[in-house]
C-alpha cells in the first residue's frame, strides 16, 4: 500500500513539475520574443507586380524576332503538329 502511494505521489508530482515547466516556456517565450507575422497576401501581390513590370519591360526592348523569322517558326511548328498527327493515325 506503501508502495502505491509513493508511486502516485511520484506521478503527481512529476506532471505538476512538467505542467509549470511547459507555462513558464510559454510565458518567457511570449514575453521576451518578437512575434513574426507573414503577409502572405500582399507579399505576393508584390511579386506579381514585379514580375509583370519585368515582363512588360522585356517585351517592349526585346523584340529580336523579325517577320521573317517568326514566319519560320510558324512553319517549324506546323509542320511538327502534322507529324505528331500523322504518327498517332499510324498507332
Amino acid at each position: 500500500m506503501q508502495i502505491l502511494f509513493y508511486l502516485l505521489f511520484n506521478i503527481i508530482i512529476s506532471l505538476i513539475i512538467i505542467f509549470l515547466g511547459h507555462k513558464l516556456w510559454n510565458y518567457l517565450k511570449d514575453t521576451y520574443s518578437t512575434k513574426k507575422t507573414k503577409d502572405l497576401v500582399n507579399t505576393q501581390i508584390t511579386k506579381y507586380k514585379k514580375i509583370m513590370k519585368e515582363m512588360e519591360d522585356n517585351s517592349n526592348s526585346k523584340n529580336f524576332l523579325n517577320f521573317y523569322e517568326k514566319e519560320n517558326m510558324d512553319r517549324q511548328l506546323t509542320q511538327f503538329l502534322e507529324n505528331i498527327n500523322n504518327n498517332e493515325k499510324l498507332i
